[in-house]
């Protein structure tokens, strides 16, 4: 039975050093509460020895008549003999390697297994078993593959012991794979003394589905009981959280516990995990998953798209307090009680709603509010409200905020116009065009606002831009939630501010250089961007990591992919180029990252893939 939890459950399967009888090993498996099990897919009996290329008459594994096909298919793993070396300095061992690798590979595809566990690739080159896994994907597979990596190698060499960081090996099969996303991870925790965490963190951003705990990874606990480290238990929960699933190896004959203790802490654990928070549950559906930027000036939002933004328990009371703060010091400053307040950009209502709010909360009686809307079914909204609502104060204006006459100055000016990027909706280019009917004291809401970005390894999200197979994807900028994303720069570097008003009505414009230096070697997929916003004073909504709304979810951060991911190494410079243009009635970014050794080109050169309408 899998272990039940919230967002998603957890299964767990179990791997015994030898499986003669595999009915045995299901009966034995079940009394556990094993998930399913992993079985050898050439019989332990029969099994070809790498020294021995002879055929045998003798058929080289079991019939697949002793399960039935539901049983194959739903609870058991197959895995390919673990002395196949496709990449072996032996030119017999290779060869004989290479005929087992695509006789197992095949037959676990004959039964449809739930998944085939195949043998890791050497960490001193994979080009052999790189050729021979792109021929089997490319003839198409019926069963998942997740193939064994080591968190560390361990080899011995004339001059010792030496370690080396499995994530290479596993990047250097995949890089050679085209980024097939049909090979999984199947990820094998070892002794981690020659690894940091800061690199145990790139697996995140990696397909790994299933996480091999051998029993000797486990230690005992002052009651006797078998637990894993500290800094394996903190990988184990972070890979939780991307619906791994659990192998556990055991051998009754010597391990110091029975099975089910392994399964029990695994599943303590598991259900032990924080729950979500409600800012987390709202994001999970869009965990890596792409979507284009709104484009409220050249579209007009749906209804639906409004109803989620207006759930956010944390913008809208900021803004609230944001207006408020801003009438009180005009109170203080000018001693008046009149004032004027235009929402431009008004959609349903809601900064009207908080506006009106405000300035009651103010003390205030003798307060206008403008709510300017170009979305013709917003403002019917609008209207509704005002009379249902007893909106008495407030006067509708069905026009675009860039053209509308406005027959009294605004002594405030409330907008909520900011993309993900900051700028990436057109608020600099509607708050120039509505500045012309603002106060001589006015004060804009926000007043100032910038953007930040840091390169980002998010395979799932790369995937999915190259999925369309055209330039057009891999050069637009989404609006994801990054769930799979390692940062082998973790600090954000600022792109583009904006302050409003825009005194002198300078350029849009913009250009900035900036360099990063990485951490860790990781395999670059793009870059992530946010913004940070002041409302007023130091009342602020902020995506920026540093400067985090807690609890807002209006908006999720933007990714700019780039055509071909670079390897980074350690302590490299990592320079990004990014360019903001306005021109005929559109916006658009241009941008490259690169690195001493890899010269990136310039994405979306005049908007040709993707631009912002105006």
């Amino acid at each position: 039975m899998p272990v039940l939890s919230r967002p998603h459950n957890l299964y767990i399967g179990v791997e015994y050093p030898s499986l003669p009888d595999i009915n045995e090993g299901m009966r034995v498996g079940n009394a556990a509460h094993f998930d399913f099990i992993v079985s050898p897919l050439a019989h332990p009996r029969n099994v070809r020895q790498p020294k021995d290329a002879r055929v045998a008459e003798e058929p080289w594994t079991r019939s697949d008549l002793f399960l039935e096909p539901k049983i194959w298919t739903t609870a058991i793993v197959g895995s390919m003999s673990p002395w196949i070396e496709p990449d072996s300095t032996s030119p017999a061992l290779r060869e004989m390697s290479r005929a087992a690798f695509l006789q197992e590979l095949a037959w676990a595809s004959h039964l449809a297994v739930y998944a085939a566990l195949l043998p890791p690739p050497s960490c001193l080159g994979c080009s052999q078993y790189a050729g021979i896994l792109q021929q089997r994907i490319s003839a198409g597979l019926t069963s998942t593959i997740w193939i064994k990596v080591p968190l560390v190698f361990r080899i011995e060499t004339a001059k010792g012991t030496e370690y080396r960081d499995g994530w290479h090996a596993w990047n250097e099969l995949h890089s050679a794979c085209e980024y097939s996303k049909d090979m999984g991870i199947a990820l094998e925790f070892t002794e981690l003394a020659h690894i940091t965490d800061q690199e145990l963190s790139r697996w995140i951003a990696e397909p790994v589905k299933v996480v091999l705990l051998s029993s000797d990874v486990f230690m005992a606990n002052k009651a006797g009981y078998p637990v894993l480290s500290r800094r394996h238990k903190a990988l184990l929960l972070q890979l939780f959280r991307h619906k791994v699933q659990v192998v556990i190896s055991v051998n009754p004959k010597v391990d110091s516990s029975p099975p089910d203790h392994y399964i029990e802490w695994v599943g303590r654990a598991f259900k032990a995990m924080p729950a979500l928070s409600q800012a987390e549950l709202f994001s999970e559906p869009y965990n890596d998953y792409l979507q284009q930027p709104l484009q409220p000036l050249k579209d007009n939002l749906e209804s639906n798209t409004y109803a989620t933004f207006e759930k956010d328990p944390v913008k809208y009371v900021n803004y609230e307090e944001a207006v408020l703060a801003c009438l009180q010091d005009k109170m203080k400053e000018t001693g008046r009680t009149s004032f004027v307040i235009m929402v431009v950009g008004a959609g349903r209502g809601p900064l009207v709603a908080g506006s009106r709010s405000a300035y009651r909360r103010a003390g205030l009686k003798d307060v206008e509010v403008w709510a300017v809307e170009k979305n013709p079914n917003a403002v019917v909204t609008l209207k509704c409200r005002k009379r249902d609502e007893k909106w008495d104060d407030v006067i509708v204006i069905a026009h675009d905020m860039r053209t509308w006459q406005a027959p009294k100055k605004a002594d405030i000016l409330v907008s909520e116009l900011l993309g993900s990027f900051g700028d990436n909706e057109l608020s600099p280019e509607c708050l120039d065009g509505a500045q012309r009917f603002l106060a001589d004291d006015g004060v804009s809401i926000p007043q100032f606002y910038y953007s930040t970005a840091r390169p980002v390894s998010d395979f799932p999200l790369w995937h999915a831009c190259r999925a369309f197979d055209d330039l057009e994807h891999l050069e637009t900028p989404y609006v994801v939630q990054p769930h799979a994303a390692f940062y082998p720069t973790p600090e954000t570097k600022r792109c583009f501010e904006f302050r409003h008003p825009n005194v002198g009505l300078k350029s849009n414009d913009r250009h900035v250089e900036l360099d990063f230096e990485a951490e860790a070697d990781a395999l670059i997929h793009g870059f992530a961007g946010y913004f940070h916003c002041d409302l007023y004073k130091d009342i602020t909504i902020s995506i920026e990591p540093s400067t985090f709304s807690e609890g807002m979810f209006s908006w999720f951060p933007i990714f700019f992919p780039v055509r071909h991911p670079f390897l980074v190494r350690k302590g490299d410079s990592v320079k990004m180029q990014l360019w903001r243009y306005m021109q005929d009635f559109k916006v658009w970014y241009e941008y490259s990252l690169s690195t001493k050794d890899v010269k990136g080109p310039i994405h979306n050169v005049n908007g040709r893939s993707y631009s912002i309408g105006m």
